[in-house]
């Protein structure tokens, strides 16, 4: 499956990103509800860019969650403010269950693995990344305006659920969709004592590792871990970006995508120490399928009487700065 740019793609995808600073700069419950509709509308022709079967697929399963996860946010906004609301003390269980449903966070998870693995890496890396996006900050902004007790339990839970199911994937897209699950518990941590900045800081570092990786991973026409093994043999570069964002993305230092993890313990060991130790295991299952990830690009495969004869297009200077910026922050962590 491959992405297809066209005229039509470009104004889809200008119209996704004015929708998602509609809703970053929304004022009442209404517009936002507005800005997230349009959004969905504009982002669901991207994921049928190839109109193969899977992509088809892929784009009702995104469509019916988040339908639903809108009628839960339109109806909770509006009965929660009401006067004349039913069962005011659930309305707020049901926006958060809104807002978790369109995030793709456990226990509403269950879209996600499945819209990730029928579409293509560059939707893959617009729906792990630029689409999570609003309802991150609308989570950011509920959780800051009101104590939400559900947030710690949230925050293991994906961390736990994320790292538990990425372990029993062998197709490459369902293993970094529960690594987002994972990497999402990490960020709702920071949210648990309210720490808004550093959360939408850690998603900005996130963005950075999976966005290159994806690219990487469509350059190179990847499906399964298995087929990492012929990478060595056709570009060892492009083999080498990929070991170096994964181990970024595990969390070890002194590579970036451990500096956020260091934060996130220090602030919390005085606040939730078993939420620490839901993260950290859950970040230790990441870091075994990670592992099974880079094993198989290490050791190449030749099939018997065959040469392969693929090529990989990545740009040399696309493949540099995505070391780099896997490896930027190195200098601040050893300081």
């Amino acid at each position: 499956m491959s992405f297809l740019w066209s005229p039509a793609t470009m104004l889809t995808l200008s119209t996704m990103v004015t929708s998602t600073m509609m809703a970053l700069s929304s004022t009442n419950w209404m517009f936002l509800w507005a800005s997230m509709e349009l959004n969905l509308l504009s982002f669901i022709p991207i994921l049928m860019t190839s109109k193969s079967n899977k992509e088809i697929e892929g784009s009702i399963k995104y469509f019916l969650a988040q339908a639903l996860g809108s009628a839960l946010l339109l109806t909770s906004s509006i009965m929660m403010w009401s006067p004349y609301s039913i069962l005011p003390s659930m309305m707020p269980v049901i926006l958060m269950v809104s807002i978790l449903l369109k995030l793709g966070s456990a226990p509403c998870h269950f879209w996600y693995p499945a819209v990730m693995s029928s579409i293509s890496w560059i939707s893959c890396a617009i729906l792990s990344s630029w689409q999570k996006l609003a309802p991150l900050a609308m989570l950011v902004f509920f959780t800051s305006q009101m104590s939400s007790p559900f947030i710690p339990l949230m925050a293991g839970l994906n961390a736990l659920l994320g790292g538990i199911m990425g372990m029993n994937q062998s197709q490459l897209r369902s293993i970094m969709a529960y690594s987002s699950i994972g990497h999402l518990g990490w960020m709702m941590s920071f949210m648990s004592v309210d720490k808004p900045t550093m959360s939408m800081f850690y998603f900005a570092v996130y963005c950075s590792l999976i966005i290159p990786l994806f690219m990487l991973m469509n350059s190179a026409n990847l499906t399964t871990s298995k087929q990492l093994s012929k990478i060595t043999m056709i570009s060892p570069i492009t083999q080498l970006s990929i070991s170096i964002l994964l181990i970024s993305l595990a969390g070890i230092p002194p590579l970036t995508g451990f500096m956020p993890k260091m934060l996130a313990i220090m602030v919390l060991t005085k606040f939730n120490t078993p939420m620490i130790i839901a993260l950290i295991i859950g970040s230790l299952m990441n870091l075994f399928f990670y592992l099974n990830i880079l094993i198989n690009t290490m050791v190449p495969t030749q099939t018997l009487g065959t040469k392969s004869t693929q090529r990989v297009k990545s740009p040399m200077m696309f493949l540099i700065m995505s070391s780099i910026t896997s490896m930027g922050l190195a200098p601040m962590i050893m300081m």
